[in-house]
């Protein structure tokens, strides 16, 4: 006869090589998933919708605490507790923390996606029927105006990512 409800299990209660032995299978079994298809599938088979915006939520919080914003700043913009925002900052600050690697690999992914869109849109102008008329008025266009103001305000780099992180979509949320 079945159960009608499957047993709870409980990790800590297997013994201690049993248990890193099931966690070492866990994460070859994640590495063996090829591309981002098969990693959609996998997770949506495992893990309900919730769960997963539960992880990425986290995530979110991780980038926002490395974009040294307050526990309050992050709690009001994305709705979370600011014991959810100490977890994570907690986890942050071991030495290896998987954040750090998802974090640091989001922003430079970013970074190289704003270049690229910043270089198809310089090469789009310069195609462009006003090409001609931009390098010969190039002080006249509000354009490159607003490019010599940021110049002369000497705008942080890092301020600008910010903001490019904070415009996400999964930022907003």
């Amino acid at each position: 006869m079945v159960p009608k409800y499957m047993p709870t299990f409980y990790l800590n209660k297997m013994p201690k090589n049993k248990r890193i032995q099931m966690i070492a299978e866990f994460y070859d079994t994640i590495s063996h998933l090829k591309n981002r298809d098969e990693v959609r599938s996998f997770f949506k088979s495992l893990l309900s919708a919730d769960e997963i915006a539960t992880f990425m939520r986290r995530i979110e919080i991780a980038v926002l605490l490395s974009a040294n914003m307050t526990y309050n700043e992050i709690s009001s913009l994305i709705g979370v507790g600011k014991s959810k925002v100490a977890n994570v900052r907690k986890n942050l600050l071991q030495d290896d923390s998987g954040y750090k690697i998802i974090v640091k690999r989001l922003i430079n992914d970013r970074k190289r996606r704003l270049r690229d869109m910043k270089v198809k849109d310089r090469q789009s102008r310069d195609f462009s029927p006003l090409s001609a008329f931009k390098r010969k008025h190039s002080g006249f266009l509000l354009e490159n105006l607003l490019d010599a103001t940021l110049m002369k305000l000497d705008i942080d780099e890092k301020e600008l990512d910010k903001e490019a992180l904070l415009s996400t979509p999964s930022a907003k949320q």
